[in-house]
C-alpha cells in the first residue's frame, strides 16, 4: 500500500497533494500497490469530496477537534500509530514547509530513513530507486532505502505535474478513531500574509523581478504586471538582500521553490541559486536585455529588450484584454 499524506489549508487541498497522487499512481502501477490518501483535520468532509474524484483505492480520514490547526506533534503521533498497524510499502509527503516539519519527526519515531526532495523514481527489479537533486540541482543522486518497507519520501513541488492526476476512482472511506496525544506546543495566533506575500508554492502565475529593475522604486512595474494577469509577485535574492522586498518574496535555493503554470522573470539574469527554485515551472518567460543571460537557457520564451519598455506594454495589453 502507498500512503499519500494530503496537505490542505482553509478546507482546500493544496496543489502538492495532486502532485503526490501523480507520484503515487505511477509507482503504484509499476509495483502493483494500491493507494490510500490520508487526511488529518477537524472536519474532513470537504477534503474527502475533492479526493473522491481521484483514482485511488482508499481514503483514510483522521478526525479530531485538536487537528483544526496543523501541529507537527499531533501529525507524528497519529501517523506513527497508523503506520505501525498498516505496514505500508511507501509513504509520500510534500517537500513543503509543513511536510518537512513533521516528516523527519515521524520517520525518527519509526526508525525509518527519509529520502527528501525526490524528483523522479525508477524500478530496478523489485527495488524502488528514488532520485533527488543535490548541489543546487547541479547533480542528481539516485537513492535506494535499505531494509524492509515502509519507505518514506518527500516530493519536490513541481516534480510531478498535478494536472496529470488520474480521476474516476471509487475509493473506500475508512475513519479509524485517533488520539493526537500530548503536544508540546500550542497555536497562540495565526497571522495571514498580506496580499502579494502569499505562499508562492501554490500560485499558478508568478511575476518575479531582479536587480535589472535597478532600484526599489521601479518594482511597481512587476506588481502592476502581476495584477494585470492575476499573478503573485516574487523576487530574486539580490532584490531581497538589497531590502527592496521582504524575504517572503524570495524564490530560489535559499527562498521558496515554486512550480507555477506561468513564470515571468523580469530583469533576472538566472543565477543557479534562483534557477533551482523555479526551473520546474510549466512555462517560463524571460525578459532581459542581455541575450547571454543564463535565464534564457531554461526559458520557453525569451524577450531580449529593455524591460522598462516591454513590461509596461505587456501590462497595458493585459489590462486592455480584460476590458474587452
Amino acid at each position: 500500500m502507498i500512503f499519500v499524506i494530503a496537505e490542505h489549508k482553509d478546507g482546500k487541498l493544496r496543489p502538492i497533494t495532486s502532485e503526490l497522487l501523480v507520484f503515487a499512481q505511477r509507482v503504484g502501477r509499476d509495483f502493483g500497490q494500491p493507494i490510500t490518501a490520508v487526511v488529518l483535520a477537524a472536519n474532513t468532509a470537504g477534503l474527502v469530496e475533492e479526493l473522491k474524484t481521484r483514482k485511488i483505492d482508499r481514503i483514510m480520514t483522521l478526525e479530531h477537534t485538536e487537528l483544526g490547526e496543523y501541529n507537527p506533534d499531533s501529525y507524528a503521533h497519529i501517523l506513527k500509530s497508523i503506520f505501525e498497524k498498516e505496514k505500508p510499502f511507501l509513504v509520500l509527503v510534500g517537500h513543503t514547509t509543513q511536510g518537512m516539519d513533521f516528516a523527519p519527526r515521524l520517520t525518527v519515531a519509526l526508525r525509518r530513513p527519509l529520502i527528501a526532495g525526490c524528483v523522479e523514481y525508477e524500478k530496478q527489479g523489485d527495488r524502488l530507486i528514488l532520485t533527488r537533486q543535490i548541489f543546487n540541482a547541479k547533480m542528481n543522486m539516485k537513492t535506494s532505502a535499505r531494509g524492509e518497507p515502509p519507505y518514506f519520501a518527500t516530493a519536490s513541488p513541481g516534480a510531478f505535474p498535478g494536472d496529470e492526476v488520474e480521476s474516476g476512482g471509487n475509493p473506500e472511506i475508512v475513519a479509524p478513531v485517533v488520539e493526537p496525544g500530548a503536544s508540546r506546543r500550542k497555536i497562540v495566533e495565526r497571522l495571514e500574509a498580506q496580499k502579494g506575500q502569499a505562499d508562492l508554492t501554490s500560485a499558478p502565475i508568478i511575476v518575479s523581478g531582479g536587480r535589472g529593475l535597478k532600484q526599489k522604486e521601479n518594482f511597481h512595474l512587476v506588481f502592476e504586471l502581476a495584477e494585470a494577469i492575476g499573478g503573485s509577485v516574487g523576487a530574486s535574492r539580490p532584490v531581497v538582500d538589497a531590502e527592496w522586498l521582504p524575504r517572503e518574496y524570495q524564490i530560489g535555493s535559499s527562498g521558496q521553490t515554486v512550480a507555477p503554470r506561468l513564470y515571468i522573470a523580469v530583469g533576472i539574469s538566472g543565477a543557479i541559486q534562483h534557477l533551482v527554485g523555479m526551473q520546474t515551472s510549466r512555462c517560463i518567460v524571460a525578459i532581459n536585455k542581455d541575450a547571454e543571460a543564463p535565464i534564457f537557457k531554461i526559458a520557453h520564451y525569451g524577450i531580449v529588450d529593455d524591460l522598462f519598455k516591454i513590461v509596461p506594454a505587456l501590462t497595458k495589453i493585459c489590462n486592455d484584454l480584460k476590458r474587452v
